[in-house]
């Protein structure tokens, strides 16, 4: 196995799990803002 081909594996061996912290950060976001409207309703409690 050359050396590009190892970098190519390893590239694509870590890709998905880039994907996976994207899909993780936009439901991070989404729950942020939830708490943020909840926050906003609800003064006292934050």
């Amino acid at each position: 196995m050359t050396r590009r081909a190892r970098e190519l594996g390893r590239v694509y061996r870590i890709s998905p799990r880039i994907g996976d912290f994207v899909a993780e950060d936009s439901d991070s976001r989404r729950v942020r803002s939830e708490l943020d409207a909840i926050r906003a309703r609800f003064p006292d409690h934050a």
